[in-house]
């Protein structure tokens, strides 16, 4: 019984893991090769030309379930002209290295298709912030405080 409850709270937490696009910022704009400037973009730069089609929750790690961990992970990456994440890279992880691989399985899956305004497929830079929580954690205040998020009570 307690498996089942157990694999299904897991269940449960890899769908609340949120997701979003961040507001760093630098330029994005098209050059004269027609590739995008590969300086961070904002997102709405990113935005204008790329949009997401397909979204994957990253799974939760059976580990930190075990040990009752919440955290974050950032993942700088580029959408290349097949819509694909490329060169991905964690530039933040609390706890440090508990969800990274989650993280970076996730937005391997992850898809995107060019707008009309980008009609030449020009490659652009962005980053993804993924959010991992857990009932009972046991490291609310610290995960609150570096990720930015409020972790429910359940």
């Amino acid at each position: 019984m307690k498996k089942y409850l157990f694999i299904s709270l897991i269940t449960l937490l890899a769908g609340c893991a949120s997701n979003q696009l961040t507001e760093d910022s630098q330029d994005n704009s098209i050059n004269d090769s027609n590739s995008a400037d590969l300086a961070l973009s904002t997102d709405t730069e990113f935005n204008a030309l790329w949009k997401v089609q397909k979204r994957v929750d990253p799974g939760y790690s059976m580990d930190a379930a075990r040990k009752g961990l919440s955290g974050c992970v950032k993942v700088m990456f580029v959408v290349n002209s097949e819509g694909k994440a490329t060169e991905p890279e964690i530039i933040d992880s609390f706890p440090a290295g508990v969800f990274n691989k989650q993280a970076i399985e996730a937005i391997s899956q992850w898809r995107w298709q060019p707008t009309a305004a980008n009609a030449e497929r020009a490659p652009a830079p962005t980053d993804v912030k993924f959010d991992f929580m857990i009932q009972g954690t046991q490291n609310k205040a610290a995960a609150e405080k570096h990720c930015d998020i409020t972790v429910p009570s359940f």
